[in-house]
């Protein structure tokens, strides 16, 4: 009697044990997976994600970055053919608000250009690239500004923004979204419009 209660306690220890290790594995199983499928989310960027803008008509145009930083753009400071990055003023925290904008001449501009949206040789684009994200830059050509162009250097992406920000080469499968911009009374420039289009990344 006693060996058949000692026979049925070893079993259900047995029992147990099995029930218990198998809840580790999977257990473990689960973690692991957890784990990657958050390794995933942050190595792939998803389609249109955080990308929503809050820039409204009549925001100022102020320095992204360097030493004007965050003061307001004149058009008195700009030569035909510069560029630079420039956020809303109080709305820099937001980096679906990010335009680089340019200066180019009025008779460069082409189709599909919105020449309503330019104001005195200024043009406004989403400095986020459509492919993956990344920040553009303006590529000047000194001798011939009609042949400086917009450039994400992740992957090479080129923009023509005389034409619309239209995709000269390169993975990106949008144009960069114009925005309207105008030259106010006092000198500095503002913003008179939404996007045009969407912006940041559109690869799914």
């Amino acid at each position: 009697m006693v060996d058949a209660m000692e026979g049925t306690k070893g079993e259900k220890t047995g029992i147990t044990r099995r029930r218990f290790t198998l809840g580790m594995l999977i257990a473990s199983g689960a973690g692991a997976l957890g784990s990657l499928f958050a390794l995933l989310k942050v190595l792939v960027p998803e389609k249109k994600a955080g990308y929503v803008t809050t820039i409204q008509p009549g925001d100022r145009l102020v320095y992204a970055k360097g030493g004007n930083m965050g003061t307001p753009l004149r058009a008195s400071s700009f030569n035909v053919g510069d560029a630079v990055l420039a956020f809303p003023a109080g709305k820099s925290s937001n980096p679906a608000n990010l335009v680089q904008v340019i200066r180019l001449k009025e008779t460069q501009f082409g189709p599909p250009t919105h020449l309503d949206l330019t104001d005195q040789g200024f043009v406004a684009y989403s400095a986020i690239c459509t492919h993956l994200g990344c920040t553009v830059s303006w590529v000047e050509n000194q001798q011939a500004h009609a042949a400086s162009f917009t450039e994400c250097f992740c992957h090479n992406t080129i923009f023509d923004p005389a034409r619309g920000a239209k995709v000269l080469s390169g993975p990106a499968p949008l144009p960069l979204a114009q925005i309207g911009i105008k030259v106010a009374e006092e000198g500095t420039l503002v913003f008179t419009s939404q996007f045009t289009g969407p912006i940041g990344p559109q690869v799914s």
